[in-house]
């Protein structure tokens, strides 16, 4: 019975945590490789120390294209990994996957990574809250269409400086371990009432596992690319230093998600908020979605945020940053003047070193210059 319960929590969940053993050092991924881009026929089943691959020799668009392995064709291929993720430390990781064509990437049954379309090598970012300890279920998707092939996993550590690095292998589990012990999905945990007067025959307690912390999940809306939030601060000659405003929102149009249903580490980017371009004054049309967010605030006492500013990252890096923490000491303002208590709010800064779209597509860049609200 225990061994099917251990069974069944891992496939609903994909999460463990670590036993008071020693760590065991990671071997990698399970690779199956297909012959056919879309998972057609498999061809080869390895282990793969890590996902950090560039199948093309010579120079780009111009070189050779080698297979990945035995039976497996140099092109119109596909890669199914899977596998589990060891955290070592408790925070925000970013993830960030560079592909060459489509990839895509779940961490704990959660898919934080879609971009599944030919394409030339692009990168792409997401953030994720992980616990310490924990073991996640991966499973990451590639596949090739022609020509030039790039597939790349990387992360950056929690509070890290330095720029995302492929997975190391120590940390990546074709298996779960022994070590691990499963974490069971709220709705089969015991009620705390319950299994604290629970017994198994011989009088032993049962005690129930330890709650966990869900891992943070993002609810992006993205914003319109004619007036995006976090511009960066350059001069532009023959600019007017206020960009045109949209159409007014009214409050009861300033859409929010249901914080009650949000947890610790959640993040929600704030829609229809505007500055005067490179400052941060907020504009009028901004009011709505501030004054949304303050009922929700009154209307949930117990509920404290960090208010994070971001922008994206061209320019200097240190204006960038600067301005991003502007912008989000301003929110928190506004939100103090609305009655909100001071101590349940937080602002900060990331500058451009958060971004959830690609900085090098001028259509996607707008995401990156956004404010977020996170919940503490």
């Amino acid at each position: 019975m225990k061994a099917l319960v251990r069974l069944l929590s891992l496939m609903l969940l994909g999460v463990a945590q670590v036993s008071m053993a020693q760590v065991a050092a990671g071997d990698g991924l399970k690779g199956d490789y297909f012959d056919g881009k879309n998972f057609e026929k498999l061809a080869l089943t390895r282990i793969d120390k890590t996902i950090d691959f560039n199948w093309t020799i010579g120079p780009r668009g111009e070189g050779r294209w080698i297979s990945p392995g035995p039976n497996v064709p140099g092109e119109q291929f596909s890669v199914h990994w899977t596998g589990y993720l060891y955290a070592p430390v408790t925070g925000v990781y970013t993830f960030q996957i560079t592909t060459d064509d489509g990839m895509r990437v779940r961490v704990g049954g959660r898919k934080i990574l879609n971009s599944w379309q030919n394409q030339a090598a692009a990168v792409y970012t997401a953030h994720q809250r992980l616990t310490a300890g924990r073991y996640y279920s991966l499973q990451v998707d590639y596949y090739q269409v022609e020509k030039d092939t790039r597939a790349l996993l990387a992360w950056q550590l929690p509070n890290s400086t330095e720029a995302p690095q492929p997975i190391p292998t120590t940390n990546l589990y074709s298996a779960m371990p022994t070590s691990a012990v499963p974490i069971l999905p709220k709705s089969a945990r015991p009620q705390p009432a319950v299994a604290a007067r629970s017994t198994t025959a011989n009088n032993t307690p049962v005690v129930a596992a330890a709650p966990t912390t869900p891992p943070r999940k993002s609810i992006l809306t993205p914003l319109k690319a004619a007036l995006p939030t976090g511009r960066r601060p350059r001069a532009i000659a023959a600019q007017p230093k206020v960009a045109s405003a949209p159409e007014p929102v009214t409050d009861e149009a300033a859409s929010l998600p249901d914080m009650s249903a949000l947890g610790k580490g959640d993040v929600v980017t704030l829609p229809n908020l505007y500055f005067t371009q490179s400052t941060a004054t907020l504009l009028p049309t901004s009011r709505p979605v501030l004054n949304a967010l303050a009922r929700t605030l009154r209307e949930q006492p117990a509920l404290r945020m960090e208010i994070a500013g971001h922008t994206d990252n061209v320019g200097e890096a240190a204006l960038n940053l600067r301005l991003s923490e502007q912008r989000a000491r301003v929110v928190r303002q506004y939100l103090v003047q609305q009655g909100i208590d001071s101590v349940r709010l937080t602002a900060r800064g990331y500058g451009g070193m958060r971004p959830v779209a690609d900085n090098q597509d001028p259509k996607q860049r707008p995401r990156n210059r956004r404010v977020e609200v996170v919940v503490q």
